[in-house]
């Protein structure tokens, strides 16, 4: 796994933490914080940049040559 992939994948669970905990804390309703947190992870998840990482993860070659490994 190469450090970018890492970064990508930390900055995915961290924002979503932390979006769960100052949304619970501000609506205190359950609902409203899991909906936007399920939002916010639907956005960040469904971007190129985690789409690749994810392809990469699972094996997928990355045909298009976008990040090399010179």
């Amino acid at each position: 796994m190469r450090a970018r992939d890492l970064r990508a994948i930390l900055f995915c669970a961290a924002t979503t933490v932390l979006l769960f905990a100052v949304s619970g804390l501000a609506f205190r309703n359950w609902l409203v914080t899991l909906a936007l947190t399920g939002a916010w992870a639907a956005f960040v998840l469904t971007r190129p940049r985690m789409l690749r990482v994810m392809r990469r993860l699972r094996g997928e070659p990355d045909w298009g040559g976008y990040f090399k490994n010179d």
